[in-house]
């Protein structure tokens, strides 16, 4: 004899399952996604903040490809860029899509030290100065200044 309450029950499942099946995830399509994301914080960089000393010689770019294995996402080929600034080497390393509280995650990795930088659900990427209590500023040239004192020797 099903009650009132087991037939509730029953019929939220259902819907659920209905609902899990239109709305299929496509791992593919987040990867192509996180990878374009990694290319626009790169040319952010680049093109943006530091144009000027990318032209004045005191900043070199270059670019390496990593691997990243991830749960769904499966195995994928990502860049990371590498700024050389005087004698060190600087470099944005993709750690990955799936990541708590944010659409992803790229190191800023120096000699000194290492910051996180994680790309916001509204799109934009922001640098983490503080993980707890939680503190991240939009990434602009004043931010990008502060993390590149504190990863530097």
């Amino acid at each position: 004899m099903n009650s009132p309450q087991s037939d509730e029950l029953k019929d939220f499942l259902l819907s659920r399952q209905q609902h899990a099946s239109t709305n299929e995830i496509s791992w593919g399509e987040r990867r192509r996604e996180w990878i374009n994301a990694v290319e626009r914080l790169y040319q952010t960089v680049t093109d943006e903040l530091l144009s000027e000393s990318i032209a004045q010689g005191l900043v070199a770019v270059s670019r390496v490809e990593k691997e990243i294995t991830e749960e769904y996402l499966g195995t994928y080929r990502v860049p990371e860029l590498i700024l050389d600034i005087g004698a060190e080497t600087v470099r944005f390393s993709p750690k990955g899509r799936n990541t708590i509280g944010a659409n992803g995650r790229v190191d800023l990795v120096g000699e000194l030290d290492a910051m996180t930088l994680v790309l916001e659900p509204a799109g934009h990427w922001s640098v983490v100065l503080s993980r707890l209590p939680r503190q991240v500023v939009a990434l602009d040239g004043k931010a990008l200044t502060e993390a590149l004192r504190r990863v530097m020797r």
